[in-house]
């Protein structure tokens, strides 16, 4: 079995030793079972013979087809805008 080796957060670490220890099971169990039901939420068909990611894949660029595309200054200045910046 393939090994993988992942970084998370501290506070993420905290709960995944919680579970762990409440459930009597290893962190690899927890992350393994986890990992398996999240990638089936991912690739799961759910309606339209598309999965999640084909069906936000279609989505890109929706908006600017329907708002109009903005230009790489606009959207600098939104995020500058969002982010309060000066």
């Amino acid at each position: 079995m393939p090994t993988l080796s992942i970084r998370i957060p501290d506070d993420v670490s905290t709960r995944l030793d919680r579970a762990a220890k409440s459930t009597h099971r290893s962190r690899s169990f927890i992350v393994k079972e986890a990992l398996n039901k999240h990638l089936a939420e991912i690739v799961q068909d759910q309606g339209g013979g598309q999965t999640r990611l084909e069906r936000l894949r279609a989505l890109k660029g929706a908006g600017a087809q329907r708002h109009g595309a903005l230009s790489a200054a606009q959207i600098e200045a939104d995020i500058h805008e969002f982010r309060g910046d000066e």
